[in-house]
């Protein structure tokens, strides 16, 4: 919460807000909210009781009973900056983007000096696609409270999505210096880290490790009998379970399970209700939002279902619980999908990957056993309003045209030699660039800057910022060849260029997270796409622009090659995911 002014008041009200101060700040919020009640009936007209309720509701997720009590403080003292700033955060929960951003900078009218809120406004330019000018309101919160851990942790994460992984790993670890046990600074450096091609798998690793203790340590289970003959419980916990990549590669599997012997619960750790949410709810045994749960309660929760395989689809992304595993929730524990790199909790008891994900010596990369499955280990489900798929562009203006809508953290310096090399070998191509931070126009200069130092003209880079879905993947209607960056290759973008028609060229990595696009291409037939050297994949892009018409067949069969494939096959993946969900359990059982 933003720093408030101590209003006075009945002493009386003084002592129970103090006690409930110090509920909050114990990490007590339902004692804290009953408590700041008993402030405010003794005072009704303490702001800062006011505007510490609302702080507490919007912990709890109750965010329009979290904005009123903000507006109670700002009622009852107009200029009380904190309650603005709180404001802000509340109206940024609930949705209200321009609402928050206007709060916030009211806020500061008030009081330039609140650190926090000038992180918060940095958090909403990102939300904006306007990763230097968060980055700007992150470095000035940094400088009002150097040891402010959350304005660092976010200034990497801008710096990363502006595409400067090296200075985002920077701050990222300045954030881990000031407080090595902070659990979001770890997992946003262990993030990060996967950007940098420079950055051995054994050492991703070994950091992951590093980090593990910072989640905390493993407790016993209570004492439990499983039937042998019963549904083995399997529950996935997500913050992800909706029109995210994972949802929607995650989607035909969880509604295809057997339930003569599998019973589904899926732990949803987020408010978002859209259709794939709704598709997933109606499609398993069991759908149980535990949004607002803290660590202690969500284990707990899990632990009163008798799961006994909890799989966890985060990692260290955004919204992880890996607390939960760290503390242990089922008997068995697997990681899939969300983060194609290692935890590093002792307490995962396995990876499950795809096998072209996990060639020989790709156990380099986990601390945890890697269990790998027949096939692909992920579905796709294309958006229903995806738009028909185009002509060729280049029919239409006569040059070939290039593009990813991946990422810039993505896109380093391995990426820009490969891609400028595949320009110089198309002669007269074009590059689309396209995503949110995009939008920002000193992210587009430093990306159009990058590939002028390896010899591309600028007015050659077409960079785009957001838009909404549809109409974002209509653009692919300007692209001909789509090509993938590595280290940290395309999933859900692989995907959906090949929806709309455009064929994808890769170059893998042994790094699991290089090799999602190669899975995909390997499972609809297309392994001539997989490049294994820069100067392959180079070599490959020009002999795809040069033949119109292998690109225009891809263009109209593209669809039916993916529907045919196991991308499609929600059913085997289910099947293939069981198998291992069985052995684990099986061999748990039995030690």
């Amino acid at each position: 919460m933003a720093s408030t002014p101590s209003l006075p008041g009945p002493r009386g009200a003084g002592e129970v807000l103090a006690d409930a101060v110090r509920l909050q700040e114990a990490g007590r919020l339902g004692d804290a909210e009953a408590a700041l009640r008993r402030a405010i009936a003794l005072a009704p007209d303490h702001a800062e009781a006011h505007a510490r309720l609302g702080w507490v509701l919007g912990g709890l997720a109750r965010h329009d009973e979290a904005i009123a009590a903000q507006r109670r403080a700002i009622e009852i003292q107009p200029r009380f900056a904190g309650a603005w700033s709180n404001l802000g955060v509340a109206l940024q929960a609930k949705g209200d983007h321009d609402g928050a951003l206007a709060a916030m900078q009211h806020a500061l009218t008030l009081d330039d000096g609140i650190a926090e809120c000038h992180v918060n406004i940095g958090l909403e330019w990102q939300a904006r696609g306007m990763a230097a000018q968060a980055a700007r309101s992150l470095r000035r919160a940094a400088a009002l409270d150097p040891g402010l851990v959350q304005a660092w942790t976010n200034l990497g994460i801008a710096l990363q999505e502006a595409g400067d992984v090296r200075m985002a790993l920077a701050a990222s670890r300045r954030a881990l210096g000031m407080s090595p046990g902070d659990r979001a600074a770890r997992s946003n450096a262990l993030m990060t880290a996967q950007y940098d091609g420079e950055i051995a798998m054994a050492a991703l690793r070994h950091a992951a490790v590093q980090a593990a203790p910072a989640f905390g340590a493993e407790r016993p289970l209570p004492s439990r009998r499983r039937d042998p003959g019963a549904r083995i419980r399997v529950g996935y916990l997500s913050a992800d379970l909706w029109s995210h990549p994972v949802g929607w590669m995650a989607a035909r599997a969880l509604v295809a399970h057997d339930r003569h012997a599998f019973e589904v619960h899926c732990f949803a750790d987020h408010a978002v209700d859209d259709a794939v949410s709704r598709e997933i709810r109606a499609g398993v045994e069991h759908w149980h939002g535990v949004r607002g749960l803290d660590d202690e309660s969500l284990r707990a929760f899990i632990l009163a279902r008798g799961i006994d395989v909890l799989v966890d689809l985060a990692g260290h992304t955004a919204g992880s619980r890996l607390a939960v595993f760290a503390a242990r929730a089922a008997p068995v524990q697997l990681a899939w999908l969300g983060y194609a790199a290692s935890t590093g909790l002792a307490t995962m008891d396995g990876v499950l990957v795809g096998e072209a994900l996990a060639p020989p010596g790709a156990e380099a990369a986990f601390s945890e056993p890697l269990v790998r499955l027949p096939r692909l280990h992920f579905t796709y489900r294309p958006p229903d309003g995806a738009p028909p798929v185009s002509p060729p562009p280049a029919a239409r203006t006569g040059t070939i045209t290039l593009g990813s809508f991946n990422n810039p953290a993505k896109i380093g310096r391995e990426t820009i030699a490969a891609w400028a090399a595949a320009m110089a070998a198309v002669t007269g191509s074009r590059l689309v660039l396209k995503w949110r931070s995009l939008a920002d126009a000193e992210s587009a200069q430093r990306v159009r800057r990058r590939f002028a130092i390896r010899g591309i003209d600028p007015a050659r880079v077409d960079v785009r910022g957001p838009s909404p879905h549809a109409a974002m993947l209509a653009e692919y209607g300007d692209v001909d060849i789509a090509l993938d960056p590595f280290p940290y290759g395309g999933g859900l973008t692989t995907c959906e260029a090949l929806w709309m028609g455009v064929p994808v060229v890769t170059m893998p990595w042994l790094r699991p997270l290089s090799r999602q696009a190669l899975a995909v291409l390997e499972a609809i037939g297309l392994p001539d796409l997989v490049a294994r050297t820069p100067r392959e994949f180079a070599a490959t892009v020009a002999r795809l622009a040069a033949d119109a018409g292998r690109r225009a067949a891809l263009r109209d069969g593209l669809r039916e090659r993916m529907r045919a494939s196991a991308l499609f096959d929600g059913r085997s993946l289910a099947a293939a995911l069981e198998q291992s969900y069985s052995a684990a359990l099986a061999s748990r059982e039995a030690s």
